[in-house]
C-alpha cells in the first residue's frame, strides 16, 4: 500500500507532528482530534479534517487505513467502538500509543473476527521523534502490517522500524523499552544528583552540564539520556521551576509490567526502585525528580518544565 489516504485521529504534541510528516511525504490525510485547533493547524497542509472519528472513517475508500494516536486506556476501545460499526474486512488499525501489551492482543483479537486487522506500533524518540522522525516497534500480522511499509518509512528515522510478528509485540517491547528508561533515568538523575550534593559541600563547583558533555563524548554511558541531560542543564542550570515530583501516564503501565516480569522468573529491580522513587518524590519532591523532568521535558515535552 503506497500513497493509500490515511485516517489519523489524535493531533496533539505527538501525533501533529506524525501527522505533519505523512502529509509532507504525500499523502492524503482525513484527520479527527478533539480540539478543533490542531485539525485547522493540519489542514492548513492539505489535511482534510473530520467532525468525529465515524465521519473520518466514511471518508476513506476500503480497504481503511486509520491510525491512532491518542492516550492509552478506555480512550482506544472508546475510539474502536465508534468506528466499529463502519469498518469491514480488510481495514487496519493502528495504534501508535503507548498501550499496554495485553489490551493490543485482546483488540487484535476482537477485530480479528471481523477481518478487521490492528496494528500495535511502540514509537520511541520523543516529540523530536514524532518531527524528524522515531524509532517504530512493530506488532501484528506481518503480512498486513508490511502493506503500511511505505507509511512506516515516512515516519521513522532513516527507516528505523522493524516487524515483530505477533499482535502485542510492538507495545510489549516498547513498554520494556520505557521501563529501561524509566531505570536509566533514575540512576542518571541520582549520580548527578551526588555530584551536585559533594560539590556544594566540598566547593568544588562542577558544572553538570559540563559533566554531561564529556560523559555524551565516547564514554561508556554516553546515550540520548544524557545529551538531553546536557541539554536540559545548559538551558536551566538551576532548574528553577521545575518540580522534583514526577508523574507520567506510563507509571501504572510499568507497575504491570514488572508484575508480569516477576510472573515469568525476572525480578527487575531497577524498574521497581525507579517506580518507588518516582510515587516517593510525590509526597516528597526531590532534587533528582527536578533532574529527571528537565530531561522528559527535552525528549518528550512533558508539562512538568513549567511547573
Amino acid at each position: 500500500m503506497t500513497k493509500v489516504n490515511i485516517g489519523f485521529i489524535g493531533l496533539g504534541k505527538m501525533g501533529g507532528l506524525v501527522a505533519r510528516r505523512l502529509a509532507g511525504a504525500g499523502y492524503k490525510l482525513f484527520v479527527h482530534d478533539r480540539i478543533h485547533a490542531n485539525m485547522l493547524a493540519i489542514s492548513r497542509k492539505g489535511a482534510n479534517a473530520c467532525r468525529s472519528p465515524e465521519e473520518l472513517a466514511y471518508a476513506l475508500s476500503a480497504p481503511r487505513v486509520i491510525m491512532l494516536c491518542i492516550p492509552a486506556g478506555a480512550a482506544i476501545d472508546e475510539l474502536i467502538r465508534q468506528v466499529s460499526p463502519v469498518l469491514t474486512k480488510g481495514d487496519i488499525l493502528a495504534d501508535l500509543g503507548n498501550s499496554f501489551y495485553h489490551d493490543s492482543v485482546k483488540r487484535a483479537g476482537a477485530l480479528r473476527k471481523r477481518g478487521v486487522h490492528f496494528i500495535d506500533v511502540g514509537m520511541s524518540g520523543g516529540v523530536t521523534g514524532a518531527r524528524n522522525g522515531a524509532c517504530l516497534m512493530i506488532g501484528g500480522v506481518k503480512r498486513q502490517a508490511v502493506k503500511l511499509d511505505g507509511i512506516f518509512k515516512a515516519i521513522s528515522k532513516n527507516g528505523s522500524y522493524k516487524y515483530f510478528s505477533r499482535p502485542g509485540a510492538g507495545h510489549l517491547i516498547k513498554g520494556f523499552h520505557n521501563l529501561i528508561e524509566y531505570g536509566y533515568l533514575q540512576s542518571l538523575a541520582e549520580g548527578l544528583e551526588s555530584l551536585y550534593r559533594i560539590s556544594v559541600k566540598g566547593k568544588m563547583k562542577l558544572d553538570l552540564a559540563e559533566v554531561c558533555d564529556i560523559w555524551s563524548r565516547g564514554s561508556i554511558i554516553e546515550s540520548r539520556l544524557v545529551f538531553d541531560a546536557k541539554t536540559a542543564l545548559r538551558l536551566n542550570p538551576g532548574l528553577k521551576g521545575i518540580s522534583g515530583s514526577v508523574n507520567g501516564q506510563t507509571l501504572s503501565e510499568m507497575r504491570r509490567l514488572i508484575r508480569v516480569a516477576s510472573a515469568s522468573g525476572v525480578r527487575n529491580y531497577s524498574g521497581a526502585a525507579a517506580v518507588r522513587a518516582r510515587l516517593r518524590s510525590r509526597s516528597k519532591p526531590t532534587y533528582s525528580g527536578k533532574l529527571i523532568n528537565a530531561i522528559r521535558n527535552v525528549f518528550g515535552g512533558h508539562s512538568e518544565w513549567k511547573k
